[in-house]
């Protein structure tokens, strides 16, 4: 097979390089940040149940987020292998600040007060030591 789409190896701009992903991306991101560098394969069985895919639909969503800069990839032998070149908490932060900005009219405050005013805010939640996949 050709699979010759894959061979570009410069970076795309979208969004003024957004740290946003969709449902999916997210869920292969996981994969990676909890167990690297990872294959295309090791990602597969990671997603597993959640999500059945194909092994070139896991290939292609990887290669997008590699072109749009969250990975890092190395070939060894006949095989990738990934790690992710933005941290989790960065597309936390930049999520949460986009709800921030589209629900909240970009104030901290009023989303605090939705929480609830008595809501205290662990050290763990800030940095986290073990990756928490509850609002994701």
């Amino acid at each position: 097979r050709c699979w010759s789409f894959l061979k570009t190896e410069e970076t795309v701009r979208t969004r003024r390089n957004s740290l946003s992903l969709t449902p999916l991306e997210l869920d292969i991101m996981k994969a990676v940040w909890r167990t690297h560098p990872i294959t295309v394969r090791d990602v597969q069985l990671a997603i597993l149940p959640d999500r059945s895919l194909a092994y070139t639909t896991v290939m292609t969503v990887l290669h997008r987020l590699y072109l749009k800069g969250f990975l890092h990839r190395t070939r060894k032998a006949k095989a990738h292998y990934y790690e992710p070149r933005v941290e989790f908490s960065d597309v936390r932060d930049a999520a949460v600040s986009g709800i921030i900005r589209h629900f909240f009219r970009g104030s901290r405050d009023e989303f605090l007060q939705f929480l609830g005013s008595d809501v205290e805010v662990p050290a763990e939640v800030i940095a986290p030591t073990v990756l928490d996949e509850t609002l994701l």
